[in-house]
């Protein structure tokens, strides 16, 4: 039985999310395949292959480890499942592992499984690990406010007619340098096309 395979027919029939037509011997290959693979997790490799050479499918144990890994690659090469949910499938497992032992703890040699299987698991776990750092939450985020208010800051406003006038006292600046010093300051109004003609100029200096 099974001495054709039809496995790379079977790798299209998944690859198309099984919608075509499989013929009565596909089918059973496939059948046969997947029973493989619970098997596997099961009991394991060995057991698997033994199945296949065993009744109803009496194959020789070269075919049969060939199916063995067909079925491997057929149902775990697309593989999607998280790295963090195998841990935990694991962690599972070894948990229960330990747990049995314990129970049947007769000698210090059963503890001594016991204990290894819950380092095991610790690791696996990866609580061997320090814990990421936690991502500061929005409400933890300092809250900033930008204004050109002083008062809402709690600090004086200065004398702006007071500036002005020392702005007026400094020697030897042009009067366009004098009123931009009071734009900044803001004593005087705030003209774009004064901002743009003054960032055209400086533009052309550094040219």
């Amino acid at each position: 039985m099974f001495d054709k395979s039809y496995y790379h027919v079977l790798q299209d029939y998944i690859q198309s999310g099984c919608k075509e037509q499989l013929t009565s011997e596909e089918q059973d290959y496939y059948n046969a395949l997947y029973a493989i693979v619970g098997i596997h997790r099961k009991y394991g490799k060995d057991q698997a292959i033994s199945l296949l050479m065993h009744e109803p499918f009496k194959c020789s144990r070269p075919r049969a480890r060939e199916m063995y890994n067909e079925a491997v690659n057929l149902f775990f090469l697309d593989d999607t499942i998280e790295n963090r949910a195998h841990r935990n499938m694991i962690f599972e497992d070894l948990q229960k592992a330990a747990q049995a032992v314990l129970l049947s703890a007769k000698t210090p040699k059963d503890m001594e499984i016991y204990g290894n299987l819950k380092i095991q698991a610790w690791k696996v776990k990866q609580l061997d690990k320090e814990d990421p750092v936690k991502r500061e939450q929005p409400k933890d985020k300092p809250i900033k406010v930008y204004t050109t208010d002083s008062n809402m800051i709690g600090i004086p406003s200065i004398d702006r007619n007071s500036l002005a006038q020392q702005i007026d006292n400094i020697p030897n600046i042009s009067e366009r340098d004098r009123e931009r010093l009071k734009r900044d300051a803001q004593i005087i109004e705030t003209s774009f096309e004064e901002m743009l003609d003054d960032t055209q100029e400086k533009t052309q200096d550094y040219g």
